[in-house]
Protein backbone atom coordinates (compact mmCIF):
# COMPACT_ATOMS: atom_id res chain seq x y z
CA UNK A 1 0.00 0.00 0.00
CA UNK A 2 1.19 3.28 -0.86
CA UNK A 3 0.05 6.73 0.39
CA UNK A 4 -2.15 6.83 -2.82
CA UNK A 5 -3.91 4.07 -1.56
CA UNK A 6 -4.09 4.77 1.67
CA UNK A 7 -5.97 8.48 1.16
CA UNK A 8 -7.79 6.87 -1.56
CA UNK A 9 -9.73 4.28 1.66
CA UNK A 10 -10.12 7.33 3.77
CA UNK A 11 -11.84 9.59 0.80
CA UNK A 12 -14.04 6.97 -0.82
CA UNK A 13 -15.09 5.84 3.28
CA UNK A 14 -15.79 9.82 3.93
CA UNK A 15 -17.64 10.57 0.78
CA UNK A 16 -20.02 7.62 1.39
CA UNK A 17 -20.25 8.70 5.23
CA UNK A 18 -23.03 10.67 6.64
CA UNK A 19 -21.19 12.27 9.77
CA UNK A 20 -17.96 11.24 11.98
CA UNK A 21 -19.69 7.59 13.72
CA UNK A 22 -20.66 7.12 9.96
CA UNK A 23 -17.31 7.03 8.69
CA UNK A 24 -15.64 5.40 11.50
CA UNK A 25 -18.55 2.26 10.72
CA UNK A 26 -17.78 2.38 6.85
CA UNK A 27 -13.99 2.24 7.57
CA UNK A 28 -13.97 -0.35 9.79
CA UNK A 29 -15.92 -2.40 7.78
CA UNK A 30 -13.67 -1.61 4.81
CA UNK A 31 -10.54 -2.15 7.04
CA UNK A 32 -12.25 -5.72 7.79
CA UNK A 33 -11.61 -6.82 4.41
CA UNK A 34 -8.16 -6.04 4.70
CA UNK A 35 -5.58 -8.80 5.29
CA UNK A 36 -3.46 -8.31 8.61
CA UNK A 37 -0.35 -7.54 6.75
CA UNK A 38 -2.26 -4.42 4.76
CA UNK A 39 -3.77 -3.66 8.05
CA UNK A 40 -0.13 -2.90 9.41
CA UNK A 41 0.95 -0.97 5.91
CA UNK A 42 -2.54 1.27 6.82
CA UNK A 43 -1.67 1.75 10.37
CA UNK A 44 2.06 2.38 9.20
CA UNK A 45 0.72 4.96 6.97
CA UNK A 46 -1.70 6.43 9.47
CA UNK A 47 0.92 7.10 11.82
CA UNK A 48 3.97 8.86 9.62
CA UNK A 49 1.08 11.39 8.57
CA UNK A 50 -0.49 11.82 12.01
CA UNK A 51 2.64 12.77 13.47
CA UNK A 52 3.78 14.76 10.34
CA UNK A 53 1.05 17.07 10.82
CA UNK A 54 2.18 17.74 14.55
CA UNK A 55 2.50 21.59 13.71
CA UNK A 56 1.87 25.02 15.60
CA UNK A 57 0.39 26.88 12.81
CA UNK A 58 -2.53 23.80 13.12
CA UNK A 59 -2.96 23.71 16.62
CA UNK A 60 -3.70 27.42 16.86
CA UNK A 61 -6.19 26.80 14.69
CA UNK A 62 -7.52 23.61 16.63
CA UNK A 63 -7.21 25.71 19.65
CA UNK A 64 -9.41 28.48 17.89
CA UNK A 65 -12.38 25.66 16.56
CA UNK A 66 -12.10 24.01 19.69
CA UNK A 67 -12.17 26.86 22.35
CA UNK A 68 -8.81 25.34 23.98
CA UNK A 69 -6.72 22.41 22.30
CA UNK A 70 -4.50 19.80 25.10
CA UNK A 71 -1.81 17.92 23.76
CA UNK A 72 -4.72 14.74 23.61
CA UNK A 73 -6.76 17.22 22.25
CA UNK A 74 -4.61 18.25 19.50
CA UNK A 75 -3.74 14.29 18.83
CA UNK A 76 -7.48 14.24 18.39
CA UNK A 77 -7.41 16.48 16.28
CA UNK A 78 -5.53 15.92 13.75
CA UNK A 79 -7.16 12.15 13.46
CA UNK A 80 -10.42 14.07 12.39
CA UNK A 81 -8.57 16.21 10.05
CA UNK A 82 -7.25 12.88 8.25
CA UNK A 83 -10.50 11.60 8.43
CA UNK A 84 -11.85 14.39 6.38
CA UNK A 85 -9.82 13.34 3.63
CA UNK A 86 -6.98 14.28 1.50
CA UNK A 87 -7.85 17.37 0.21
CA UNK A 88 -8.92 18.57 3.26
CA UNK A 89 -6.24 17.64 5.45
CA UNK A 90 -3.40 18.75 2.99
CA UNK A 91 -5.36 22.20 2.35
CA UNK A 92 -5.28 22.70 6.48
CA UNK A 93 -1.91 21.61 6.70
CA UNK A 94 -0.64 24.25 4.05
CA UNK A 95 -3.36 27.21 5.15
CA UNK A 96 -4.85 26.00 8.59
CA UNK A 97 -7.72 29.20 8.24
CA UNK A 98 -9.09 27.18 5.36
CA UNK A 99 -10.66 25.34 8.01
CA UNK A 100 -13.12 28.29 8.15
CA UNK A 101 -14.77 26.54 5.22
CA UNK A 102 -15.68 23.77 6.83
CA UNK A 103 -19.23 23.38 8.15
CA UNK A 104 -19.72 22.49 12.05
CA UNK A 105 -16.22 20.60 12.54
CA UNK A 106 -16.29 18.02 15.36
CA UNK A 107 -12.81 18.83 15.51
CA UNK A 108 -11.69 15.79 17.39
CA UNK A 109 -12.14 12.12 16.40
CA UNK A 110 -10.05 9.85 19.09
CA UNK A 111 -11.75 6.66 17.84
CA UNK A 112 -10.11 7.00 14.00
CA UNK A 113 -6.89 6.93 15.76
CA UNK A 114 -7.37 2.71 16.92
CA UNK A 115 -9.59 1.46 14.40
CA UNK A 116 -7.11 0.09 12.68
CA UNK A 117 -4.97 -1.99 15.73
CA UNK A 118 -8.43 -3.42 16.84
CA UNK A 119 -9.78 -4.81 13.41
CA UNK A 120 -6.16 -6.48 13.16
CA UNK A 121 -6.72 -7.66 17.03
CA UNK A 122 -10.10 -9.22 16.22
CA UNK A 123 -8.66 -10.89 12.98
CA UNK A 124 -5.48 -11.93 14.40
CA UNK A 125 -5.94 -12.47 18.29
CA UNK A 126 -2.93 -10.19 18.22
CA UNK A 127 -2.19 -6.51 19.05
CA UNK A 128 -0.43 -5.13 15.92
CA UNK A 129 3.48 -4.65 15.49
CA UNK A 130 5.25 -2.34 17.24
CA UNK A 131 6.20 -1.29 13.96
CA UNK A 132 3.79 0.07 12.52
CA UNK A 133 2.63 1.71 15.44
CA UNK A 134 5.94 3.67 15.86
CA UNK A 135 5.19 6.08 12.15
CA UNK A 136 7.71 9.06 11.91
CA UNK A 137 9.80 10.80 14.53
CA UNK A 138 7.34 14.59 15.26
CA UNK A 139 8.47 17.48 13.71
CA UNK A 140 9.56 20.51 15.24
CA UNK A 141 6.43 22.21 16.31
CA UNK A 142 8.07 25.81 14.87
CA UNK A 143 7.59 29.01 16.04
CA UNK A 144 5.61 29.57 19.47
CA UNK A 145 3.11 32.55 20.03
CA UNK A 146 0.26 32.93 22.68
CA UNK A 147 -3.06 31.01 21.52
CA UNK A 148 -4.44 33.25 24.30
CA UNK A 149 -3.20 36.29 22.46
CA UNK A 150 -6.47 37.82 20.44
CA UNK A 151 -4.56 39.76 18.23
CA UNK A 152 -2.30 37.19 17.40
CA UNK A 153 -4.67 34.66 16.76
CA UNK A 154 -6.82 36.69 14.35
CA UNK A 155 -3.97 38.08 12.44
CA UNK A 156 -2.81 34.58 12.05
CA UNK A 157 -6.44 33.00 11.14
CA UNK A 158 -8.80 35.75 10.11
CA UNK A 159 -11.33 33.75 8.88
CA UNK A 160 -11.19 30.74 11.46
CA UNK A 161 -11.31 34.30 13.89
CA UNK A 162 -14.33 35.50 12.49
CA UNK A 163 -15.85 32.34 13.27
CA UNK A 164 -14.50 31.05 16.73
CA UNK A 165 -12.57 33.96 18.05
CA UNK A 166 -13.86 33.52 21.55
CA UNK A 167 -10.41 35.16 22.85
CA UNK A 168 -11.08 37.94 24.83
Amino acid sequence: MDANAFWKIIDETRSAARDDQDFLDKIAARLREMSPDELVEFEEHFNRIHQGSYARPLWGAAYLINGGCSDDGFEYFRAWLMAQGRETFEKAIHDPDSLATIDDPEGELEKFMYVAREVYETKTGHKMPDTALQGAAYPDLGEAWDFDDADEMKKRYPELFAIYGWIS
